[in-house]
């Protein structure tokens, strides 16, 4: 039992247990994410982006009714409930939107807008041919660089990946190519590469 002069920024053993399963992200395979993974990779991002803890709202005693895990839910039912097309997005919006953001972004809230949601849902993750934020220089997700890493290449935007999908063909890369695929990547999106 803690005393009255301790303070602590977890309310409770299951927020606790909640945010023990953030460490997962890193040894559990990203299609067998749930929530608390997918909300442990989205503090992760913001650590990164802006140096600072995400600040929990803590509205609920049951993190499974709290206003991020309503988030979740929310982005879920608007964009998908495949956790590797939810990581997708959390990369995505934290390369494309937060730092165009004029101010720190401080809530969530901010991935389950409509006027962010659908236009990915419309152009990146349908593929349509007209998406206009990706070119050379664009980053790629996290999870595609650890695929040519982990092949010993060093690819990072999608203009190297375009470069390297134009060489001659050899099974290091055709291998990575695959693996890329079974990541949801389709090839086709290179063509539209400025």
């Amino acid at each position: 039992m803690k005393q009255d002069n301790e303070l602590s920024i977890i309310p409770n053993d299951k927020y606790q247990k909640f945010f023990d399963k953030f460490k997962e992200i890193d040894s559990l395979e990203v299609n067998k994410w749930g929530k608390a993974h997918l909300l442990g990779f989205f503090c992760k991002k913001y650590k990164e982006a802006y140096g600072l803890d995400y600040a929990w709202k803590f509205n609920h005693q049951s993190p499974n009714k709290c206003f991020e895990v309503w988030q979740l839910n929310t982005l879920c039912a608007k964009l998908s409930a495949n956790p590797v097309i939810l990581k997708e997005y959390i990369t995505w919006a934290f390369q494309t939107l937060v730092p165009k953001a004029k101010r720190r972004l401080t809530s969530i809230s901010f991935l389950t807008k409509d006027d962010v949601v659908n236009p990915y849902k419309m152009n990146i993750l349908s593929g349509n041919k007209q998406v206009a934020n990706l070119d050379r220089s664009t980053p790629l997700p996290s999870d595609y660089q650890k695929v040519f890493n982990d092949a010993d290449m060093n690819i990072k935007t999608y203009g190297e990946l375009a470069f390297l999908s134009n060489m001659e063909q050899t099974s290091q890369i055709s291998d990575a190519f695959l693996e890329l695929q079974l990541l949801g990547f389709d090839k086709e999106t290179l063509q539209r590469i400025i």
